[in-house]
């Protein structure tokens, strides 16, 4: 930690308003590389766990456009003023 800190001290990194103009693009630049890379490795996982979720709400939509009267009976759901609007 102090050798970060010894790093940022030789920078003259302490806000960025005070940063060079090099120095922001290069952190914006390495901010956007990483949050790609985040998103290649996290969003199939994410994908894999929310699939029952999502196949839920595709068969909730699907039976609300057939019967919305009938879906708008459930309580849970006729709380939701999207859905129950009509």
């Amino acid at each position: 930690m102090e050798q970060l800190k010894e790093l940022f001290a030789r920078a003259n990194l302490g806000t960025w308003d005070s940063w060079s103009m090099q120095y922001r693009v290069l952190a914006v630049v390495i901010g956007l590389l990483v949050a790609y890379w985040a998103l290649q490795v996290l969003l199939p996982v994410v994908l894999r766990v929310l699939r029952p979720f999502i196949f839920l709400a595709i068969i909730l939509a699907a039976v609300w456009a057939l019967f919305p009267t009938e879906t708008c009976s459930i309580e849970i759901l006729s709380k939701i003023p999207m859905i129950c609007a009509r």
